[in-house]
């Protein structure tokens, strides 16, 4: 006789012991009824023997059984359920008793179809648990195997940073009106000179200096003066202190500036730098209670 895969299934777990007391009783009438049937348990038995074999024997300790009978004493026995009485016609006649008999053959259907059933629930719960987990170890550390649709999206955080300090010079002769307005940004380590005065002679550029009592001679901040605007950064190799005590100074020299890296003249504009925007300071985030 063939059988379904609720038979096989049954035949099985009795084997394994997973069967509930009716379950087990069902088996067991089955076998009594059926030897093609009892044979599928003994092949079962025989499948998994060698498994069997491999578990060594636990036995639970004393405080399992005094746990156990504890738990049951204290659950209250359930009061019997009377059914309400059915008084019976005297003057009907009672009916025969017809016993129905069941062919030597009969196969008894599985029962408890709802247990099998949310067995099954449980093994596809636990693995879409498995797999939901397996997604989160591999899109925290390998990311980039993912379609983009689920690869984890960047934390863009935006730090304030603190405004620099912002510094102009006016190079002037003795006090008189200024030839030009130096501006000196110390985040870039970028100036800015505007001509304010008029151009250099014809043949001659105007060569800006940096002074400073660190430097053996002055610095060369190249030509300045050919349009009204000139943007450099020519102070980066410079630390801050040094740019703002330095003293900047023009000089006059031949077109495209001195040849020699030092002043060829004494220079005939100059100033030193003042803080006209101050630093401005980020405040502290606030802390939450």
């Amino acid at each position: 006789m063939s059988y379904d895969e609720d038979h096989i299934a049954m035949a099985a777990e009795y084997v394994l012991g997973t069967l509930d007391g009716e379950e087990r009783s069902q088996v067991e009438t089955m076998m009594g009824v059926d030897p093609e049937f009892k044979a599928l348990v003994e092949q079962w038995e025989r499948r998994l023997g060698e498994l069997h074999a491999m578990v060594g024997v636990v036995e639970p300790a004393d405080e399992v059984w005094v746990r156990i009978r504890t738990a049951v004493a204290a659950i209250a026995p359930a009061a019997a359920m009377r059914l309400p009485e059915i008084t019976t016609p005297a003057a009907a006649p009672p009916a025969p008793v017809v016993q129905d008999i069941a062919p030597d053959n009969a196969t008894p259907a599985p029962a408890a179809d709802n247990v099998r059933g949310w067995r099954t629930f449980a093994y596809a719960a636990s693995a879409l648990a498995a797999c939901l987990a397996a997604f989160i170890a591999v899109q925290a550390s390998r990311p980039d195997i993912l379609p983009a649709a689920l690869q984890p999206k960047g934390k863009v955080e935006t730090v304030q940073a603190p405004a620099p300090a912002q510094y102009a010079a006016v190079l002037q002769r003795d006090g008189g009106s200024p030839a030009f307005v130096m501006t000196i940004d110390t985040n870039t380590k970028a100036f800015t000179v505007r001509k304010a005065g008029p151009d250099a002679p014809p043949g001659r550029s105007y060569e800006l200096w940096m002074v400073s009592d660190r430097f053996t001679q002055p610095r060369s901040l190249g030509v300045i003066g050919a349009t009204d605007f000139t943007t450099k950064s020519d102070l980066a190799s410079f630390d801050n202190n040094t740019i703002r005590s330095a003293i900047y100074a023009v000089t006059v020299e031949q077109e495209g500036g001195s040849p020699s890296g030092a002043p060829t003249v004494a220079p005939i504009y100059a100033g030193k730098p003042l803080e006209i925007v101050p630093a401005a300071s980020v405040p502290a985030p606030a802390k939450s209670r």
